[in-house]
């Protein structure tokens, strides 16, 4: 059998060698390995920087969690100032009511002794029961008002309580606070 020297299967088994690597990392190392020196020959070409482009975006991206953040915030804000307006009105309002009540109690507390000390031109079943009325509603009001003025106190006499503690921890510091008679005079038992 003569071998001829031009015969393009023999020449292309020849050229198709095995692989160069045995592992894929190694191949791929040398693949990319190849390219910048091309790119370097070449005149003028930019080197994609993949690090920078990376950097760039984590940048972008803090950005964009640093916009969300602080729109949430100021909704939260808005919202909380929102909800705080609406607790100062209904507590003004509050007040208010309780000034009118106040000032009312006194104008009924006239008529009441009006209504007492008046002369009775016809008495009858109809005036006593009238007046018994008026003699219960207004011991249960004076009970009631009584209840109400302790309740006061006591709840006036806590705040002050508080704001005097308050302020002497501010002007003593934590050694009020954390002293040992203060201590032992607020544990319970």
């Amino acid at each position: 059998m003569i071998i001829n020297k031009m015969d393009p299967f023999l020449t292309a088994k020849k050229r198709k060698s095995g692989p160069k690597h045995q592992n894929f990392l190694e191949a791929f190392k040398d693949s990319g390995a190849a390219k910048p020196q091309a790119q370097s020959n070449q005149a003028g070409a930019e080197v994609f920087n993949f690090e920078e482009f990376l950097n760039q975006q984590e940048k972008k991206i803090r950005q964009q969690e640093r916009g969300r953040f602080e729109s949430i915030r100021r909704e939260e804000q808005i919202i909380f100032s929102r909800e705080k307006n609406q607790i100062k009105v209904q507590i003004e309002t509050i007040q208010a009511q309780i000034k009118t009540l106040a000032k009312e109690q006194v104008g009924l507390m006239e008529e009441v002794d009006q209504a007492a000390f008046q002369a009775v031109v016809n008495p009858g079943v109809y005036h006593q029961s009238f007046f018994e009325r008026l003699l219960h509603l207004i011991k249960l009001a004076r009970k009631k008002v009584a209840e109400s003025r302790t309740w006061l106190q006591l709840q006036n006499h806590r705040s002050q309580l508080r704001t005097g503690y308050w302020q002497k921890v501010k002007t003593s510091g934590t050694s009020f606070m954390l002293s040992g008679e203060r201590t032992v005079s607020t544990q319970a038992g």
